[in-house]
């Protein structure tokens, strides 16, 4: 099995992703999930998105298999408020091609939104 690309992964590799939702964005995202109501703030789907999107993207990258994510909401994202979503390799298993990584996003001056774990496939 080659695992170059795994192998030049490293455990504290990180990868950032700055987004700001706008009111229009929420509204949007209300529609496309049917709700009749209007939504305070960023919904945390929308923030879970951010992750998703690092993941796949960025670290590991693409061919990335999402298995498992869990987070903590501490406080309410606003809209039109500045986000930043980081995620963090934490350990990382050859012999599975399995990565674990820290999640964690924060608002306008650095104040946590949320915070948690995913775990990923690593596909060759």
């Amino acid at each position: 099995m080659n695992l170059d690309r795994f192998d030049a992964l490293k455990e504290g590799q990180s990868a950032k992703l700055n987004r700001t939702f706008t009111a229009e964005d929420v509204r949007e995202w209300c529609e496309l999930c049917q709700l009749d109501q209007d939504w305070p703030g960023v919904p945390e789907p929308l923030i879970a998105g951010l992750f998703s999107c690092l993941l796949g993207e960025d670290l590991p990258g693409h061919g990335t298999n999402y298995l498992k994510q869990a987070m903590t909401f501490h406080t309410a994202a606003d809209t039109s408020e500045a986000l930043q979503a980081s995620v963090t390799i934490s350990r990382l298993r050859r012999d599975k091609a399995l990565v674990n990584l820290t999640t964690v996003c924060t608002g306008r001056d650095g104040r946590l939104i949320c915070d948690g774990e995913a775990l990923v496939l690593f596909q060759h």
